[in-house]
């Protein structure tokens, strides 16, 4: 598969996935998703993680309460239209860094519309085939280059902090794991914790 810069993250997604709340019972999940491969947990309107088909029947075997209760990784969630060029020319690829494994893409209207594995971007970057921009810095730093302040709207990502007694998603528009970020817990200060 040859991903062009141009081409769309949805261009190389697939449909192939149903969306479900965190609190859904495992056996449930496992008897709805037949030959999907991935279920997109949403709390309230906001996509929290992504699971495997795979993780799904682990949830089954392990006795889980709900499918919100697996250890899943981070999510990443980006505009479908976004193309490959566009998603590595920013920040947000430093998203990766939390090691999702797959990318949640979201139509014009926020709702999901395809679900990409995030070593599809991977290969992307390791193919050679992408240039990052220059930087359009000038001597004010990033208050000359051009672009609009203020919070990011996506890519976002979801990450659950797993410090315990926490629980908080944290939505990140950049990572770097030098610096981890504050959780934004509001009743705990504390440092964001990925792992478990």
């Amino acid at each position: 598969m040859t991903m062009r810069p141009e081409d769309s993250l949805l261009s190389h997604a697939t449909g192939s996935f149903l969306t479900m709340p965190g609190g859904t019972p495992p056996d449930e999940a496992k008897a709805t998703l037949g030959r999907h491969r991935f279920v997109v947990i949403i709390e309230g309107e906001t996509v929290s993680s992504v699971l495997t088909a795979d993780a799904v029947a682990a949830a089954v075997v392990a006795g889980l309460p709900t499918i919100g209760a697996l250890d899943a990784p981070p999510c990443v969630v980006v505009k479908d239209q976004t193309t490959f060029a566009e998603y590595c020319d920013t920040l947000a690829v430093t998203l990766l860094d939390l090691g999702p494994d797959q990318v949640v893409l979201l139509n014009e209207r926020d709702q999901v519309s395809g679900v990409l594995p995030a070593s599809v971007i991977q290969q992307y970057l390791g193919s050679g085939g992408h240039t990052p921009e220059p930087s359009e810095m000038g001597p004010h730093g990033s208050t000359d280059d051009q672009t609009a302040h203020g919070p990011s709207r996506l890519p976002l990502a979801r990450v659950l902090c797993r410090e315990p007694g926490c629980g908080v998603i944290n939505t990140l528009a950049f990572y770097d794991p030098k610096r981890p970020p504050r959780c934004q817990n509001r009743s705990s200060e504390h440092t964001l914790r990925i792992g478990t």
